[in-house]
């Protein structure tokens, strides 16, 4: 309940207001990616036409790129089947409040496995549920969910390792993880893993043989968990580990790797990461103009240690009274040598480069720390709740370092409500200080039960206020859009708001721009449009606009076209090297967004891509270039002149470094329209070179030879036919994946990969039918495994309940 009323006054403005949990300042993933997949995913479902593979993104997607088994996404999704996508977005705030509530049901239960009081464990959980990870990294949608299953995994794990009833569901708790996320999964069983190793040398009485024998049963229902969830987990592994440059190592000697992960950081870090200890928001939070910007990195991307300024008093107040409790000494040690891990890990690379999979450094793994201060903490909150006493030299230094912090947070802080938060989260902080300080002399029970009761309430008031500041003063969509017949005044009004040459007035314009997005989104000539060209045209042809409308780069998912904009942090990795070859230009901003709405003018690539048709509010384009062919409400369908096709077919093959080296946005046409890239192709040191592979003849046949594509009913199976007067090539615009399969009149055929980054086959002289077809690599052999794994845990939950049943019934007939 208390979670739940810190909620609503965090979320109020979002629940009670216009807004949207969707940002457009520095988390504008959330409104340029994420919600035109959601409602793109939605839209399929909704129509019957979900399949494992969407060109509505960009070039086309593997769609176990996103976490579709995600159990709140999936919640949405279902809202948004029922009540359409439009209305899925208003209850994103309330899916985030349910992740906050669950988190801390999760850790309560977590701590419960350890002998707490009922206030200890629900204060941890509390804040736990309110830590800095999931209210900052939480507003990725998905990422917070990791920090709900952490807690549940390590319950688990301490059912096993304490040998309690229901550890057998140990691996089915790995299991729900492993079908979540991946790149996830691999962060929280790494932190499982460790976890297991540290409590199985802190208990007693045991000898290393049995040690072993713990850590490796540990072990075993960790990989059966695994092997339960590879259905899900390997089609997803391969995409993050095989198709994406997300996780590209450096790949460099074993000591040269040593070096890096033990390089200190810039101070820049230090700073950063001792503000973090005490909050999310003192460097300034949201870019845009209203401040100077005084993080390492950003918001996001820096380390997350925020669990309250009390449990930072807490939990080094633990490392100073530890070696003086009543705790074995097997324990103390094994304590001090995980803190001095935890140490080394947030202070130097290796952290960051091991739980990112050894490869650059991310601070995303630093939710994996937050059950751990909150666990000190509750030992700590009963340690003074005993009449315990603390070192009064680490308090005053802890005291100190906070109020250095938060004064210069205070001097930094660019709006008033950091401002507010500063001072609150300062008041309460020395509050804490004094209430400890003085519960080292007091010894009346009720002056110390006041005291710990008001510590409890300025930790509610400083986590509230905390967690607001998270919301407040964003840049987030409205519920509602802008009248129509406000617009022109509401942009004129933004507009003059933006000359202001104060920058706190700049940033309040940008958050009270005008919007018009569900009108932009859901416009029905947009629809009609579509619908004409789908009834006039059959072949697999591609849409772009000149304009943009509810995002930068995603309109075509949440419309139902298919296009070549897009905006993925996990591209294909074979795409994005043929874009940085031959035609750069479509990046915007970063390698992570393709734009084609400002390449309009360039028919010729988009001729090369498969765009056909461009749909825009201007009646005349290049009339060279397109022509105009229909008008829908307020939007004109413009026809590429060239012949835009899908598939190309090609005499003669250049090697792929031929093409990499010489083109040039003058040599592109020339090179990308003469020959298709491989990888075993002809090397030419020159583009006059191209023209001597072919023969007159072999000129004239290539230009009658043709590859056609039908526009396909679901995207995973497509096709077509070839028309070949000559053996050559089929180039297909489809991104080069594992998964695609290839049969041409009904056979088998090899797929290439060509002009670097797609699809592509050899093909022999005369008419043909082909099908190409995409299964999710790693899809069936993974629902193997699983169906094995399920067997396995399932079987041997039977065989235990007979064994313990069978000897249970020894014992009474014993006894009888």
């Amino acid at each position: 309940m208390l979670l739940g009323i810190s909620c609503l006054i965090i979320f109020r403005e979002y629940l009670l207001g216009d807004r949207l949990l969707i940002f457009n300042d520095i988390g504008s993933d959330t409104w340029q990616q994420y919600i035109m997949i959601y409602t793109g995913i939605v839209n399929h479902l909704r129509s019957g036409e979900f399949a494992l593979w969407d060109f509505t993104n960009g070039l086309g997607i593997n769609v176990f790129n996103f976490n579709l088994f995600d159990p709140f996404l999936m919640l949405l999704y279902g809202i948004g089947v029922v009540l359409g996508p439009a209305h899925m977005l208003i209850y994103i705030n309330v899916i985030q409040i349910l992740k906050i509530l669950a988190a801390g049901m999760a850790c309560y239960w977590f701590v419960s496995q350890f002998s707490f009081s009922w206030q200890a464990k629900l204060l941890a959980a509390y804040v736990y549920g309110l830590n800095g990870f999931l209210l900052v990294w939480g507003q990725h949608y998905q990422f917070g969910t990791a920090v709900i299953y952490l807690p549940l995994l390590l319950g688990f794990c301490e059912k096993s390792v304490q040998k309690k009833k229901g550890r057998g569901f140990f691996p089915v708790m790995v299991f729900l993880c492993g079908i979540y996320s991946v790149y996830f999964t691999y962060m929280c069983l790494a932190a499982t893993g460790l976890y297991l190793i540290f409590r199985i040398l802190m208990l007693e009485g045991l000898t290393w043989k049995q040690r072993l024998g713990r850590f490796l049963l540990g072990c075993g229902e960790i990989l059966l968990g695994i092997g339960m969830s590879m259905v899900i987990f390997l089609p997803m592994a391969e995409i993050l580990l095989g198709v994406s440059t997300r996780l590209d190592s450096s790949g460099t000697s074993f000591w040269k790797f040593v070096k890096r992960c033990f390089t200190p950081f810039a101070p820049k870090y230090y700073e950063t990461l001792f503000k973090r200890i005490f909050s999310s928001n003192l460097q300034n939070g949201y870019g845009m103009a209203k401040a100077t910007q005084h993080y390492m990195r950003n918001y996001y991307e820096d380390p997350v240690m925020f669990c309250s300024a009390l449990s930072v008093f807490m939990d080094v107040q633990f490392l100073a009274v530890l070696w003086k409790s009543d705790m074995q000494k097997r324990a103390k040690r094994v304590l001090y040598a995980a803190a001095l891990l935890i140490i080394v890990g947030v202070s130097f690379p290796i952290g960051g480069i091991v739980f990112n999979y050894f490869t650059i450094v991310s601070f995303r793994y630093t939710f994996v720390l937050m059950p751990v201060l909150v666990l000190l903490m509750a030992w700590m909150w009963d340690y003074l709740r005993k009449g315990g006493k603390v070192s009064l030299l680490l308090l005053a230094a802890v005291a100190v370092l906070m109020c250095v912090e938060y004064w210069s947070g205070y001097e930094q802080a660019g709006y008033a409500v950091y401002k507010r938060n500063i001072l609150i989260l300062t008041v309460t902080g020395i509050l804490f200080a004094v209430c400890m300080l003085v519960l080292n002399y007091m010894k009346k029970q009720q002056i110390r039960k006041a005291l710990m009761g008001v510590m409890a309430a300025g930790l509610a008031v400083s986590m509230v206020s905390e967690g607001a500041v998270n919301y407040e003063n964003r840049v987030t969509m409205k519920k509602s859009d802008t009248p129509q017949e406000q617009m022109e005044q509401e942009t004129q009004r933004y507009e003059a708001m933006w000359e202001s040459e104060d920058d706190l007035v700049k940033y309040s314009a940008e958050a009270e721009k005008p919007q018009d997005f569900f009108r932009a989104i859901y416009r029905t000539d947009m629809q009609d449009c579509l619908s004409y060209l789908e009834e006039n045209d059959s072949s697999f042809y591609r849409v772009e606009k000149d304009y943009m409308a509810g995002s930068l780069a995603m309109d075509s998912v949440a419309q139902g076209y298919r296009g070549v904009s897009t905006y993925n942090s996990v591209m294909n990795g074979w795409v994005k090297k043929f874009v940085e070859a031959c035609c750069p230009q479509l990046f915007v901003s970063d390698q992570n967004h393709y734009v084609f709405w400002n390449q309009i003018s360039d028919n010729w690539l988009a001729a090369f891509l498969g765009v056909k048709y461009i749909l825009s509010g201007q009646k005349e384009l290049d009339t060279s270039k397109y022509r105009m062919i229909r008008l829908e409400g307020g939007l004109y369908i413009h026809e590429n002149l060239l012949d835009a096709e899908t598939a190309h077919f090609y005499s003669t093959a250049i090697s792929e470094n031929s093409l990499s080296k010489l083109c040039t946005e003058e040599t592109r046409d020339t090179l990308l329209g003469g020959a298709i890239a491989l990888e075993d192709g002809t090397e030419i040191q020159n583009v006059s070179e191209l023209d001597k592979l072919k023969t007159e003849a072999q000129k004239e046949k290539e230009q009658s030879s043709t590859v056609t594509l039908d526009a396909p009913v679901i995207d995973s199976r497509l096709t077509g036919s070839i028309h070949a007067e000559t053996d050559g090539y089929a180039l297909f615009m489809i991104p080069y994946e594992n998964g695609w399969s290839l049969t041409i009149d009904g056979q088998e055929t090899e797929l290439l990969r060509g002009d670097i980054g797609f699809l592509a086959c050899k093909v022999p002289e005369g008419n043909h039918t082909l099908t190409l077809t995409f299964q999710a690599p790693g899809l069936y052999s993974g629902a193997l495994v699983s169906i094995l794994c399920w067997i396995l845990m399932i079987g041997g939950q039977v065989f235990l309940v007979l064994y313990k049943k069978k000897k249970t019934n020894k014992k009474t007939t014993a006894l009888s």
